[in-house]
């Protein structure tokens, strides 16, 4: 009986964790959701800080043009139009609720901190990965 038990919490346990985004299908969807135009749910992909500094600088932007600029944060955000594509996302560093992803465009590779918040993971802007 108690066999079965434990056989039973470890097939949950391994269920749980399959089911569960990585960091990097985390920053593939949010680059997936930018480059479609889906910019309220690109948006949600960044942590809640980075939205709040985002909401900030609008209404910073907002004030100083008189009102003239009232688009939403995540139009604003995500206006400049597709990016390059993708050639690879890895993982370098993972810790409970903090990551770290190579992300290679072209030839060009970038670091990009992710942070967990619940049980999903979100891009964190203006942050730099350091070594």
């Amino acid at each position: 009986m108690k066999r079965q038990l434990l056989l039973g919490l470890i097939f949950l346990a391994g269920c749980r964790a399959q089911g569960e985004e990585t960091p990097e299908a985390a920053y593939r969807a949010f680059a997936a959701a930018a480059n479609k135009g889906d910019d309220a749910a690109a948006f949600s992909r960044l942590t809640a800080e980075s939205q709040q500094v985002v909401r900030e600088r609008l209404a910073a932007l907002s004030s100083a043009s008189g009102g003239s600029l009232q688009m939403d944060a995540a139009s604003l955000m995500f206006r400049g139009g597709r990016g390059a594509s993708i050639t690879a996302v890895r993982l370098l560093k993972k810790e409970q609720d903090r990551a770290t992803v190579a992300v290679t465009t072209g030839e060009q590779t970038q670091d990009v901190i992710l942070r967990r918040e619940g049980s999903v993971w979100r891009v964190e802007l203006g942050q730099t990965a350091t070594p």
